[in-house]
């Protein structure tokens, strides 16, 4: 596991570590937000490597930001994940909610509810603020793609369903996290469900409750199964229910299922390519990876990302070839990726690996150079591997 993801996680113990010399985990900056004529910190953390990349990234804005172990723990999940391959890299904004919280969140108040909230309504301007102030400030100073999630718990959750329901298609991702449905005697249900249901944008919608929140829990799964009854044309949507889980402990889970549902339609794991089998012959793995491709490239255009197959995917796949002992068709694969990715060393690297199988050590000499200069001027970890093989062949 990689330093920074250890630190990412070791600071969900000890909260009010932010940084250290060696590592900043995130950075805070100030909006001066004219719809909500004040100034706003917010929390940034960007993916590992970011500094001196040239990549893009998605954005996961997570509310409640002052909330710090709840915060580290959405940047830590995130890279994790994103190690791992399951989701891209994606930048972490985090806005605290602090004293102003209910004001933030909350739509206008009716009845009874607004005799105990006196300050609530602002979630219109605050909405405004994050979609037409925070967002174009994060698109104009980072690296980003358009695709963009908004994540919310409790008072959160009911602003992310306040969002997803009023401004369609703002975000690629919604994560309502044990929303407080109750609100406004639960009139939500009803009026958010059937937002969502006549939504014209596109928009992907997940929604968590715990069985041990009962307030919470029973309006959350009566929105969730009038949502279900209504087949929202645009919105993809599910809900997950934690049974063991208290109010406190939902967000935890539901952040992790949240992203992951999110970027569903570009796992790879549910791709043809991920049911090969060793013993699978050429027509089938050509077959299995051209339809992987098409329907990766479809799942990552709904969501704003990158449509290229993964470079990792295609040199794994390449590798098993050639492991099986069909070099041409491995250098076929390897080919493919240099097209896709000509500005990484490794897809060189891999070449050169494919071409030294098929006896050509001149042409894989030359695919190991040119790894090695990338390599060099990137400080790719392949160098040490291409400038080994070199020297193997004498070259």
């Amino acid at each position: 596991m990689r330093l920074r993801t250890l630190l990412l996680l070791s600071v969900i113990a000890s909260p009010a570590v932010a940084q250290d010399s060696t590592v900043t985990l995130w950075t805070r900056e100030v909006i001066t937000s004219s719809r909500l004529n004040e100034q706003r910190p917010i929390f940034v953390a960007t993916p590992d490597g970011y500094r001196g990349g040239t990549s893009r990234h998605g954005v996961l804005v997570m509310l409640d930001a002052n909330d710090r172990p709840q915060f580290n723990l959405a940047v830590a999940h995130v890279s994790f994940h994103a190690s791992r391959g399951l989701i891209p890299s994606l930048i972490v904004v985090g806005i605290p909610n602090g004293n102003n919280r209910t004001r933030d969140m909350t739509p206008t108040a009716t009845g009874a509810t607004a005799k105990r909230f006196p300050t609530a309504g602002g979630a219109g301007a605050f909405a405004d603020f994050i979609v037409d102030e925070l967002v174009p400030h994060i698109r104009s100073k980072y690296r980003t793609l358009p695709t963009i999630i908004l994540a919310g718990h409790s008072f959160g959750g009911l602003l992310a369903l306040e969002v997803v329901a009023r401004k369609p298609g703002a975000f690629t991702g919604v994560i309502a996290m044990s929303p407080s449905l109750w609100w406004n005697d639960s009139t939500g249900i009803v009026s958010y469900s059937d937002a969502i249901a006549k939504a014209g944008k596109g928009q992907r919608l997940f929604v968590t409750s715990g069985g041990l929140e009962g307030y919470i829990d029973r309006p959350t799964k009566a929105f969730a199964q009038r949502l279900d009854s209504l087949k929202p044309a645009f919105t993809e949507f599910r809900y997950r229910h934690y049974a063991d889980d208290s109010h406190g402990l939902t967000p935890a889970p539901s952040l992790v299922d949240g992203v992951r549902f999110v970027f569903e339609p570009i796992r790879v794991a549910k791709l043809p390519v991920a049911m090969l089998g060793a013993d699978s012959d050429s027509a089938a793995t050509m077959n299995a990876y051209i339809e992987s491709k098409r329907r990766y490239a479809i799942g990552a255009r709904s969501l704003g990302l990158d449509e290229r197959f993964p470079e990792s995917e295609t040199n794994r796949l390449g590798n098993q070839v050639l492991q099986a002992g069909n070099p041409a068709f491995a250098i076929w694969l390897f080919r493919q990726n240099v097209d896709l990715y000509p500005e990484s060393a490794n897809v060189y690297d891999s070449l050169g690996d494919g071409l030294l199988a098929m006896g050509d050590s001149t042409a894989a000499a030359a695919q190991f150079r040119r790894a090695v200069d990338i390599a060099t001027r990137t400080n790719h970890p392949v160098l040490e591997e291409s400038s080994k093989k070199l020297r193997a062949i004498g070259r």
